[in-house]
């Protein structure tokens, strides 16, 4: 018991000390907040670009393949 009790200690003062540093960290920008409207996430002029072999390597890397797409397992909590 007296371990958990050092471990919930420990835990507390982590969280104390990254709050004060969040608390005092600034990045200064305006914060923005886009609640309904969908905004574009590319800069003015630039677009969107798509690497060919993007594709191919990630079926290269990927554990388990089928006909060109990756194969996954379904979660047993996402029934």
């Amino acid at each position: 018991m007296v371990e958990i009790e050092k471990i919930q200690k420990q835990a507390n003062e982590i969280v104390e000390k990254f709050s004060d540093v969040l608390e005092n960290f600034s990045l200064d920008v305006e914060e923005e907040y886009y609640i309904l409207e969908n905004k574009n996430v590319l800069r003015e002029g630039d677009e969107a670009k798509l690497d060919p072999s993007f594709r191919e390597n990630a079926l290269k890397v990927a554990p388990k393949t089928k006909d060109g797409s990756i194969v996954v397992e379904k979660s047993k909590w996402s029934q």
